[in-house]
């Protein structure tokens, strides 16, 4: 798949369309079925309860074009009747905010020229008639209820849909067992608090996929795509309390768009963009962090730096595996030493792949998720506003993302301070640091123009990758270290292959410090984009 299909890239400007706001929750087929059947569900039905059996069969053209732009178009059966539908910003995540534009047929065969306006604009210049092509089918017992959760005005109407059945693509069929909770009236807080109502009778896990997603990739046998952070569009006439919103929003979606990619693991892109999802939530709760009830800090932080732990181990060894150890072994391919390492080192890679998805599968991630959801779409920091949340929260965004960059920028700049005879361990503390300056940089870019904050991003992104290959060494070092001490029989074999590996990476390093120092420079000499 090319970087641009990755990327799952939103048309420009999208016309407007009904949106549709959901989430999904999967588990074993009976336990659903049992929770949706619980009296206490049945106490909060408006309305009466139906049952459906749905065929969906999903169109695009030969070259994916719709995929590529993040749409998804189907036509769906429901007994005798027909409708066709276009969504927009397909990508996934927690929760799905879709746009959805939608028009009876006369027969299955799809009609573009019967799409409302703003589907046609969204698909201008993309499809030509009679490109479209069926890509995959779904087919679903759907059974229907809508529920309401709350009271006042924080009442909400939710529609819950229970899905049985599969995706099928040629000769492939994946199963569909899955609870759906789309938004139809309040706020999105509702459809949390109905999933974690939902989540402390069964075990459930929630489903960061749509099912357009996953019928692309069973078409086409492709692992899960993994996506990097979008720019976000934030305005200067902003509050911080809006714009931390949207901040943590972003950063939530980033962790739960590349799940399913960390659980594959055959792209080792993903865990990674999934822990860059994590470290950015980390990091947005430390900019905003004097603005939350310091026990409510803690636990968030907490949260994330649990689920940032139990991947680490993966993540390590893909490096290990793909940056430090790749090209010692293409250079010498016949050498035993390496040959063994790169067996153990796999093993060590399965191994931390299998934590990782137990960390991922165990109930306490599903929890945090979905509270940390509601937290978010509450506004939980105006529940128990500190004294600087109540002199902050109002005022633009604008003077606070000025005011902590500078902070941030300060103090990169004062742990940097005899940047050549710094030791490893202040090195480290630096890259900490621009790390943390790079993720406030890019959630407050937009407000500056990125015309003004490319060089200095990019200046800050140089010097971390000079400083990045410094860690990956210390990483490799300490973990051959642990690998080597816990061998068996074939340790001297192994030790010498770590001797090689090692020994290319110290001479890496000798050629990489004079471009971290010349990098150091040129950082420091970058004129701060908010003054």
């Amino acid at each position: 798949m090319s970087d641009h299909d990755q990327a799952a890239s939103r048309p420009a400007a999208a016309p407007r369309a009904e949106a549709e706001i959901e989430l999904k929750l999967r588990g074993q087929p009976e336990a659903l079925q049992a929770l949706f059947e619980q009296p206490a569900i049945r106490a909060r039905l408006v309305g009466r309860a139906a049952t459906q059996r749905l065929e969906n069969v999903y169109y695009d053209t030969a070259d994916q074009r719709l995929r590529s732009h993040g749409l998804a178009f189907r036509v769906r059966r429901r007994g005798r009747s027909y409708v066709q539908t276009l969504k927009s910003n397909d990508a996934g995540g927690l929760v799905a905010w879709r746009g959805e534009w939608q028009t009876p047929l006369a027969s299955p065969e799809p009609d573009l020229a019967l799409l409302p306006p703003g589907a046609l604009a969204a698909l201008s210049g993309l499809v030509e008639p009679g490109e479209l092509q069926p890509v995959f089918a779904t087919r679903v017992r759907r059974q229907v209820r809508r529920l309401e959760t709350g009271d006042g005005d924080a009442r909400s109407v939710v529609e819950a849909a229970l899905d049985l059945g599969a995706i099928e693509a040629d000769r492939h069929r994946l199963p569909i067992a899955e609870l759906e909770l789309e938004l139809l009236e309040g706020s999105p807080e509702g459809l949390y608090e109905l999933a974690l109502q939902f989540d402390t009778t069964a075990p459930l896990h929630v489903e960061t996929r749509s099912k357009s997603v996953r019928g692309y990739a069973l078409a086409a046998g492709e692992p899960p795509p993994w996506h990097k952070a979008e720019p976000l569009a934030l305005s200067r006439r902003a509050s911080v309390d809006d714009a931390m919103g949207t901040i943590l929003r972003a950063c939530l979606q980033q962790w739960c768009v590349n799940e399913a990619a960390a659980v594959d693991g055959r792209d080792p892109e993903g865990i990674h963009q999934m822990r860059v999802g994590l470290r950015r939530l980390r990091s947005a709760l430390a900019v905003f962090g004097r603005l939350i009830a310091p026990e409510r800090r803690r636990w968030l932080a907490a949260g994330a730096e649990r689920i940032i732990g139990a991947l680490g181990p993966a993540r390590d060894w893909d490096v290990f595996l793909t940056e430090s150890l790749a090209p010692v072994l293409a250079a010498r391919p016949a050498d035993e030493g390496l040959i063994a390492l790169s067996a153990a080192a796999e093993d060590e890679r399965r191994r931390g792949y299998e934590a990782a998805r137990a960390a991922i599968a165990a109930p306490d991630y599903t929890r945090y998720l979905l509270e940390l959801g509601r937290w978010i779409e509450a506004g939980g920091w105006r529940e128990q506003p500190t004294e600087r949340g109540a002199t902050w929260l109002e005022r633009p965004i604008v003077d606070f993302a000025g005011h902590l960059l500078g902070k941030r920028h300060r103090r990169a700049l004062r742990l940097g301070e005899g940047f050549a005879d710094l030791t490893p361990a202040e090195r480290h503390r630096v890259r900490i640091a621009l790390k943390k300056l790079r993720y406030t940089a890019e959630f407050f870019e937009g407000l500056f123009g990125r015309k003004r904050t490319r060089a200095y991003v990019a200046a800050l992104k140089e010097l971390q990758d000079a400083l990045g290959h410094l860690n990956d060494v210390a990483v490799a070092e300490s973990a051959l270290g642990r690998l080597i001490e816990g061998a068996g029989e074939p340790r001297l074999t192994l030790a010498r292959g770590a001797g090689t590996v090692l020994g290319w990476l110290a001479r890496g390093t000798v050629e990489v410090e004079p471009q971290a120092r010349a990098a150091w420079q040129r950082f420091v000499a970058r004129k701060p984009f908010w003054d």
